[in-house]
C-alpha cells in the first residue's frame, strides 16, 4: 500500500506504480505557479488531486 520512503519527486519519475481506492493509477504532476514548483498526486481514473499519493490510497 505504501510507497515506502521515495521523495516526491522520485515517485515522479514512475518508479513505482501506485493504485488508488478507486482503482485508477496515481500520477504524479507538476506545476510552476507563483514562483514556485508544485506537486501534487492525480488519479487517472476519477481526477482527484491531493497533495501526497497516500492521501489517494
Amino acid at each position: 500500500m505504501a510507497a515506502g520512503k521515495v521523495s516526491k519527486n522520485a515517485r515522479r519519475e514512475g518508479a513505482k506504480e501506485l493504485t488508488s481506492k478507486w482503482g485508477g493509477k496515481i500520477t504524479m504532476k507538476s506545476v510552476f505557479e507563483n514562483g514556485k514548483m508544485r506537486h501534487f498526486a492525480v488519479c487517472d481514473k476519477t481526477g482527484n488531486q491531493a497533495r501526497k499519493p497516500r492521501d489517494l490510497m
